[in-house]
């Protein structure tokens, strides 16, 4: 601006000392005037009248320096400046009105998108038409522990998954929407459902966008699901081989002596009977998980209720030679179903017996207050084989044994503890395990104060 101007009072200095000239000659021939008198006079005249316009010019000239600062400083002109400006400040204020009407879109609009992006369970990353990240949502963030700073990166600087930085490349090169599966190994398994696909604008290509789902739980219960219709084949086939051999041995001859018939009608009577509790196992579990099982809500004392359970299964421990105690607060009162309370037990001690070869069961009923909230927790403690920790994540699936071969022995079919877990949930609580290999296993059930009285 103070350049313009500057040059603008040049060329009017110029201008006016060719004007002057002229004047002089004129004066000097016409009026008979010396030339040089002349000259003084009209150089007087022109500097008086370039002094006029010059201070006519400083007001405009702070306008403008005011008008320039305020938009560099990102601030709207002053309506006494605009005013000023006259028709140019009209135009400066339509114009500022305009712009801020289209930053306030352009703001929300991001704000909606930012949103949307840190809701996403899907990981999401931009990159631009040179590998440069654009944009990491959160989920992004977590899923592939990527660094918290992530401007003036590069895609292929955020130790990424080979299988997801291939995807990237090829559509890169391609300019094709890829699709792809990818496990990773480390530092846990998980598998991941992945699609890179260009982005265009204006019909050019502008980047790539990268969007990974986590696959890992939908993997996890196509497994169990596997496994379950593999575990029921294989836990009827059993019995069923059983039973077809023991009456084809009667058919044959064996009922004929009174000894071998006994003895064979007896273990027909037990795997029916393993097979009834099987599937009475199955309808059980089926029954939770559907949502259908009926409940009858009253007052349980949790003493009385442990106390009654544990009496049952003396007579096992003492036949293993183990020692059970019972040890419980008084007035422990909760809101409850007393059958599936009873049954949640009978699961847990049933399991501690079975397990345990020598030293004790303690249950244990008191009142703990959580950061969670105050529970009435019952414990099961024993001093078995334990459960190495490599297992305990899926001890409560279905048909989940730790030692298959020592399970099958001890007549378990893997459901005991997937059912503890559905009725202690369907009761407002839950079921931990602590366990050491060779000194034990805890088991405690959780009963939440909103479920007393």
């Amino acid at each position: 601006m103070r350049d313009k101007v500057a040059r603008a009072l040049l060329s009017r200095l110029i201008l006016s000392l060719a004007a002057g000239e002229i004047l002089a000659l004129a004066l000097s021939q016409y009026l008979q005037i010396p030339h040089a008198k002349a000259m003084v006079a009209t150089a007087i005249l022109a500097i008086v009248a370039l002094a006029s316009f010059v201070l006519s010019l400083r007001p405009l000239t702070e306008l403008f320096l005011n008008l320039s600062t305020a938009l560099k400083a990102g601030n709207k002109p002053s309506d006494l400046l605009l005013k000023e400006l006259g028709e140019l400040g009209n135009a400066l204020a339509v114009a500022w009105e305009r712009w801020e009407k289209t930053f306030a879109e352009l703001k929300e609009e991001r704000v909606l998108l930012t949103a949307i992006l840190e809701r996403m369970a899907e990981g999401v990353i931009a990159a631009d038409e040179h590998g440069n990240v654009l944009l990491i949502n959160s989920a992004a963030a977590q899923m592939f522990r990527l660094p918290l700073d992530w401007s003036n990166r590069r895609v292929t600087e955020l130790a990424l998954p080979f299988g997801l930085l291939e995807l990237v490349q090829r559509t890169m090169k391609l300019g094709t929407p890829q699709f792809g599966e990818v496990q990773l190994l480390h530092p846990e398994e998980r598998f991941l459902d992945a699609y890179a696909t260009p982005l265009i604008a204006d019909g050019k290509r502008i980047g790539v966008l990268l969007v990974a789902r986590d696959l890992t739980e939908l993997k996890r219960l196509e497994r169990i699901r596997r496994d379950f219709v593999a575990n029921v084949s294989h836990e009827l086939r059993t019995p069923i081989a059983t039973l077809r051999s023991l009456t084809e041995a009667l058919l044959i001859g064996g009922k004929d002596d009174p000894e071998v018939r006994d003895k064979f009608l007896q273990a027909i009577a037990d795997e029916a009977e393993r097979m009834s509790k099987l599937l009475e196992n199955l309808l059980e579990l089926a029954r939770l998980e559907a949502g259908r099982r009926e409940w009858r809500w009253q007052n349980v004392s949790a003493s009385d209720c442990v106390a009654q359970v544990v009496e049952r299964f003396k007579p096992f421990a003492e036949r293993k030679g183990l020692k059970l105690t019972v040890r419980t607060e008084p007035d422990l009162t909760v809101r409850t179903d007393p059958e599936a309370l009873a049954q949640i037990l009978s699961n847990l001690l049933d399991n501690a017996v079975k397990y345990t070869e020598r030293g004790e069961i303690a249950v244990v009923a008191e009142r703990l207050e959580t950061a969670d909230g105050v529970w009435v927790a019952v414990h099961v403690r024993d001093t078995g084989i334990g459960i190495p920790p490599e297992h305990l994540p899926r001890i409560f699936e279905r048909f989940y044994r730790v030692d298959k071969a020592r399970s099958r022995q001890q007549g378990g079919f893997g459901l005991g503890l997937s059912i503890a877990k559905h009725l202690a949930e369907s009761l407002g609580g839950k079921i931990t395990v602590q366990s050491e290999v060779g000194k034990g296993s805890i088991f405690t059930v959780w009963l939440p104060l909103s479920k007393l009285e």
